[in-house]
């Protein structure tokens, strides 16, 4: 009952919710026969968002058709907006919604005049074992040239094991006050503090932190010739931190720069530059003198676009990150650990339409990490790679491939007190994809792809067991055909073939060589049964043969037969049922050479698992919907023993999962979310010894979770 009366508020409000109305869910249009082979799954939603041309534009934009879609959801803009808002700024089209975020906020931006801001977010989480409770509050002045802001952060969070429970509390408060003597600079002061505080019982005591820091605040911004924009803003004041492990105190400091610089439609440069760094006075807890130290980081990106509409262009980008940070040790002494990041990487693109070009691209990329035994003991990795990416459009045929060709050099030098070793990777691989619209109803693909993976390894000192040196090869081939009698029917069969090979260098490892050849084969087809039901089923078979060139007896056999079946029900605009059965079945073995000289195959092992799942949703209002969720799932395991094959483990387990959402708008300024489930889950075990079960006893799990978060604006 005291679980109960926690959700009190939470069942209230998805009460309430079922007083208002709903609306029809819509769906992706179909794409192109061009893209028939690209994830096309419809996707039904209530946003109003449609996606027209996803994967011809994403082609276009050279970014990922997911990555497109998802920008488009969570900004609730059309992918023409998405575009049209990229060539208005200027910006890579994944980069809007920060940079508009950035500009609303953004203090010389303001408007004249008298506004007010007011933004409230809070969100309660309760788990199985760990509830969380979050408040965020926002607000901004602005009255003339005076301009206020404050950001402030506090959440709780409970965990338990137990009978124990520990509880972590994190406040933060950020605030800053000025006065904008133009549109291009203003000056103030800025506060930030932040409090954490952690009780934890099973540890030997309470641990905590505070850092205060004040800092005069300075934004400018400049126009210096025709196409060029600049923000410059510099931080600086007075730094104070304690904690468990250290006593800092000092002055700090934070330098941002941001260059823009794009004269003419064919030219667009971007820069983004930051200094961050602290000199302080520190000392670890319980010791009498304090140490000078500094921390400082240096990160500074850039890209270069030229030419990006004409038949050919230029896109390039680099980055540089220098990190140092220093804290007393024990022993007195300054401990100092560095990180460094730099790389480049530029992309040609010969182009005459969506369907004819090609892209060469190069690229490198340095790392360096510290260890836990200084800065002479860092970890390094160097990548440098060039790549070359076509698409031709030829006589009906779209012809894809794909060419790389990469280095990388890798050093551990401190792997263990001896030294370590050095790691040389050379990575090629190349793949072509045919695919061609035979006639109005079928659509067929054939891929083929071949790489070639080198590992060299050398020693750092007297380190004594470096990596075996290897080569990895692999080549595959996949035959695809689908066909679609009509928008109630679609069907599609699929060959796939691929041979992998290890192969060790040295001569002491080679019986472990290996090659596998695998074969797979695929049907699937959709049907619309009826008018709201559809069925979907996907039937495989596949075979891998291991074979160890040395080690014959080795040599193992595994195949695997699946089907999967979806029935897929809309009753109604509110109400969907979802059914899938999923079961496989893995027989394996090994080879036995026989006195004919002939190897035959003898099973071994055989896993078969099944599953049955379930989806009911119910949605009476935009405001709120109710889910139900149930599965049971069934493993079994059989072995050989003495030559005949008996079972050996059987798992059962049945989970059912109901609850409610609530999406519930309050006027035109509130919005609240929530949901409350009840998650049941039981598990049992039975094993054979000699051919008797012996059943474990039932596990079962039972507990409530849900969350709350309410938001405000004014």
């Amino acid at each position: 009952m005291v679980r109960l009366r926690r959700f009190a508020f939470l069942f209230a409000l998805l009460v309430v919710g079922t007083l208002l109305t709903t609306s029809p869910a819509r769906a992706q249009e179909p794409g192109s026969v061009r893209y028939a082979f690209s994830d096309t799954t419809l996707l039904r939603d209530t946003l109003g968002l449609r996606f027209p041309r996803l994967f011809p534009l994403s082609d276009s934009l050279q970014i990922l058709p997911d990555t497109l879609r998802a920008l488009s959801i969570r900004y609730l803009w059309s992918l023409e907006r998405l575009v049209t808002l990229a060539d208005s700024l200027g910006v890579p089209v994944d980069s809007v919604g920060p940079v508009l975020q950035r500009e609303q906020a953004y203090v010389l931006n303001a408007s004249h005049g008298t506004h007010n801001s007011f933004s409230y977010n809070t969100g309660y989480t309760v788990g199985q074992t760990q509830s969380a409770w979050t408040n965020t509050t926002e607000y901004g002045l602005q009255h003339g040239p005076v301009f206020m802001h404050n950001s402030t952060t506090v959440e709780l969070d409970r965990y338990r094991v137990g009978a124990l429970t520990s509880v972590r509390q994190s406040r933060l408060s950020a605030t800053e006050l000025g006065w904008r003597f133009s549109p291009d600079f203003s000056l103030g002061g800025r506060v930030g503090l932040e409090r954490l505080n952690n009780r934890d019982p099973t540890a030997a005591r309470s641990y905590g932190e505070t850092t205060n820091e004040y800092q005069i605040s300075m934004r400018s911004r400049q126009r210096p010739v025709h196409g060029m924009t600049s923000d410059i803003n510099l931080f600086s004041g007075l730094l104070d931190i304690n904690n468990v492990n250290l006593e800092k105190r000092g002055v700090s400091g934070n330098l941002g720069a941001h260059l823009r610089y794009s004269p003419t439609p064919w030219l667009a440069h971007e820069l983004n530059g930051a200094m961050d760094g602290n000199l302080s006075r520190t000392r670890a807890p319980g010791e009498l003198t304090r140490e000078n130290t500094r921390d400082y980081s240096q990160n500074v990106r850039g890209t270069l676009s030229l030419f990006q509409t004409s038949a050919i262009g230029l896109k390039g980008s680099f980055n540089f990150r220098h990190v140092q940070v220093e804290t007393p040790s024990d022993s007195g002494s300054i401990h100092r650990v560095l990180t460094d990041n730099w790389g480049g990487e530029s992309t040609v693109r010969l182009r005459r339409d969506n369907d004819r070009y090609v892209d060469l691209g190069l690229k490198t990329a340095t790392a360096k990490q510290a260890t836990v035994l200084g800065i002479r003991s860092r970890n390094s990795h160097r990548d440098d790679s060039f790549t070359a990416t076509g698409r031709y459009l030829f006589w009906g045929w779209a012809m894809d491939g794909h060419f790389s060709n990469g280095f990388g050099d890798s050093k551990f030098p401190a792997r263990s007190d001896s030294g370590g070793y050095g790691e040389f990777q050379h990575a090629r691989s190349a793949d072509a994809t045919f695919s061609r619209q035979l006639g109005p109803r079928i659509l067929a693909r054939v891929t083929g792809s071949i790489s070639l993976t080198s590992y060299r390894y050398s020693l750092i000192g007297k380190y004594t067991t470096p990596p075996v040196s290897r080569d990895q090869w692999r080549q595959s081939w996949r035959a695809d055909a689908n066909y679609s009698r009509n928008e109630r029917f679609s069907t599609g069969v699929a060959l796939d073939v691929s041979k992998n090979k290890l192969i060790n260098i040295p001569s002491a490892s080679t019986g472990s060589n290996n090659n596998t050849r695998s074969y797979r084969a695929e049907w699937h087809w959709t049907c619309r049964l009826l008018e709201g039901l559809t069925a979907t089923q996907r039937n495989t078979l596949s075979a891998d043969y291991l074979e160890y060139p040395f080690s014959a007896e080795n040599n193992r056999l595994t195949l695997d037969y699946a089907a999967v079946t979806t029935l897929n029900a809309i009753m109604n605009p509110r109400l969907s049922i979802n059914v899938t059965h999923n079961s496989r079945r893995s027989p394996a073995g090994n080879y036995t050479l026989y006195p004919d000289g002939l190897a035959y195959f003898a099973r071994s092992d055989e896993t078969g698992n099944a599953a049955l799942t379930a989806a009911i949703a119910y949605t009476p209002s935009p405001a709120i919907a109710f889910s139900v969720e149930p599965a049971y799932f069934s493993s079994d395991r059989s072995a050989a023993a003495n030559g005949v094959v008996a079972p050996q483990r059987a798992n059962r387990s049945l989970s059912v999962s109901a609850g409610a959402n609530i999406n519930w708008s309050i006027s035109k300024n509130g919005l609240l979310r929530g949901d409350i489930h009840r998650a049941y889950r039981a598990d049992r075990t039975t094993t054979y010894s000699s051919g008797l079960p012996q059943s474990t006893p039932r596990s079962q799990i039972d507990f409530w979770t849900g969350s709350l978060q309410l938001s405000w604006h004014i």
